[in-house]
């Protein structure tokens, strides 16, 4: 073979190899190409999930916020009328099924509300004791006469890194459905909270590495069977011994648990009642200052007068009607301009002010804003039916005394303005 023909073998040799070595980068390179491709699916997929997940949110707090101020005529109404008519009347009992109705509506709309806004809330230390015993004060009035409550919260230190409007939520829901098991009664709900240290209580499925708080909700209700228990948190399971409203509020109960870095479990017999258990992770942070807690509100000592203000006309002649009741004095207004006209012309003249937070000249936010600009001890209770803008800490910023959520009933309404006339007592 001569020179020239084996420096050209050599050199197809190599051509080869560089053209292996190419194909093989080319391969990467597409592989790549695919996986980056694959990616950006997946990223577009979530993105479309997330805004998704946003239009929902976005929809169902506009939801949320008619058909809370729907309801809030009707329960106020509602209970005005109960208050009036005999106990044994059948009037009186048609009246407590419908305020049952609307309440348990109310219950189910928050629920759903806060499960599509679910990981968007912002979580701080607090002291779950205070919480669980004004929710259970505020829960007492609404569940049936028969129906004892006994809560034991003897625990030295409660701190949890939570957000309160979804523990509320999950103390309701939990005792709105032992009573619901319970009926018309007699019966017992026990509400319990306890710390517990690691290595004392039962193995987790979600190991706690620190100490937790364990709340339990037990009933003498009818309990369950141990299909029914399987599937309680299933919310598209239904059967004799639960509802689908009550499924659905166990399993959005659970989502929001979950989303504390906890968890529930539930022990329950038929005829022996059941109990849920609660575990979340304690925080070990500084000690807070606990808050006092709300007493009942007694009747107003002496004329005390009140500016409400409210675009929606039945809920102003509602709640105008209630607070004249109560025996206050009450200027009602549907337009917050026209109030804040009437304020800056008196500042004095009023005890306290009621405000909605969205009206369509100026929001509730803006109205308060400029009135504490004109006289900045004005005890002021801003309410809603919904808003993703403002809530029960934002408001205390401004200087907002209370922050009630419509639906509010009478006794709700009557502690708010107790706590925030006494609070300016205090201040003057």
């Amino acid at each position: 073979m001569t020179e020239p023909s084996k420096k050209s073998k050599e050199q197809l040799i190599r051509e080869l190899a560089e053209a292996k070595r190419q194909i093989a980068e080319m391969e990467r390179l597409l592989t790549e190409y695919r996986r980056m491709e694959e990616e950006k699916k997946d990223l577009e997929r979530r993105l479309g999930e997330v805004q998704r997940m946003d239009f929902l949110g976005r929809l169902s707090g506009e939801i949320a916020h008619d058909i809370n101020n729907m309801l809030y005529p009707i329960i106020i109404d509602a209970e005005v009328l109960l208050e009036d008519l005999p106990q044994e009347s059948t009037a009186h009992q048609i009246l407590e099924q419908m305020l049952s109705a609307a309440r348990r509506q109310k219950d189910l709309v928050n629920q759903i509300f806060t499960f599509s806004r679910r990981g968007e809330r912002e979580r701080n230390p607090l002291e779950i004791k205070p919480l669980i015993r004004q929710t259970l004060d505020a829960l007492q009035s609404t569940l049936p006469e028969a129906i004892e409550l006994k809560p034991h919260l003897d625990v030295p230190r409660s701190v949890v890194i939570g957000d309160p409007q979804q523990l509320r939520q999950i103390i309701m829901n939990l005792v709105r459905n032992a009573a619901e098991s319970i009926g018309r009664g007699p019966g017992i709900i026990e509400v319990s909270l306890s710390r517990v240290q690691p290595g004392e209580g039962p193995d987790l499925s979600q190991k706690m590495e620190g100490p937790y708080l364990e709340l339990s909700v037990s009933d003498t209700g009818k309990g369950m069977t141990r299909e029914a228990m399987e599937h309680i948190f299933d919310p598209s399971y239904s059967s004799g011994d639960t509802g689908r409203s009550t499924v659905l509020g166990l399993a959005i109960t659970r989502g929001m648990v979950e989303d504390h870095g906890g968890e529930i479990t539930v022990e329950s017999e038929p005829g022996k009642g059941s109990r849920f258990i609660v575990r979340l992770p304690a925080h070990e942070g500084p000690e807070l200052v606990e808050r006092p807690e709300p007493m009942e509100a007694p009747r107003p000592r002496g004329k005390k007068r009140i500016l409400l203000v409210d675009d929606e006309d039945i809920i102003l002649s509602s709640i105008q009607r209630v607070l004249k009741r109560l025996g206050y004095e009450v200027a009602a207004v549907n337009d917050s301009v026209e109030a804040l006209e009437m304020f800056t012309r008196s500042p004095r003249a009023f005890d306290l002010v009621i405000t909605d937070l969205t009206m369509p000249r100026m929001t509730g936010a803006e109205f308060t804003s400029r009135l504490l600009a004109v006289r900045p001890d004005t005890p002021v209770i801003l309410s809603t039916g919904f808003s993703d803008v403002m809530d029960e800490r934002k408001a205390k910023e401004m200087g907002i005394r209370e922050f009630l959520v419509k639906p509010a009933g009478i006794d709700e309404l009557k502690n708010a303005i107790s706590r925030s006339l006494d609070e300016g007592d205090r201040q003057q």
